[in-house]
């Protein structure tokens, strides 16, 4: 019950971006999408390689100290995001605000021909780099031929 417990309150914090209103933004560059679009890239390329440090760099800081290792990061996505970890294709949304929060929004096809909607609420750090700061995942009813 415990261990149910703590992947309960860690996927509720994989889920919602830790940032307040005051860093909120109101519109994103054409760099800032570009640089968006090659971080969900990267990690979506890294997961499909297994590999778990790249993946886990493309996080915030913040997510990473709540992980806490690339391991527990790559068992985490196994066990809880699998579309996005085996994936058969993606197709990536220009990314938008929404409430003041940057996201990136990526339909993915499963290793089952389901297709889902990741949401990859997206921060940038003090230092400009764009980092993924959580990931929700919506199953559609579309399947892909």
């Amino acid at each position: 019950m415990k261990r149910l417990l703590a992947t309960a309150s860690l996927l509720a914090g994989l889920c919602a971006p830790w940032w307040s209103s005051a860093w909120a933004i109101d519109d994103i560059t054409t760099a800032d999408a570009i640089a968006i679009h090659e971080v969900v890239q990267t990690q979506l390329e890294a997961l499909s390689i297994d590999d778990a440090v790249s993946a886990f760099e493309q996080a915030t800081p913040e997510k990473r100290m709540l992980i806490g290792s690339p391991d527990n990061f790559l068992r985490l996505i196994k066990e809880e995001y699998n579309p996005i970890y085996r994936y058969q294709r993606v197709i990536y949304s220009k990314p938008e605000v929404v409430n003041g929060d940057a996201i990136q929004i990526v339909r993915v096809t499963d290793g089952n021909s389901r297709v889902w909607l990741a949401v990859f609420w997206m921060q940038q750090g003090e230092d400009s780099i764009w980092r993924i700061d959580g990931c929700q995942l919506l199953e559609t009813t579309s399947v892909s031929i």
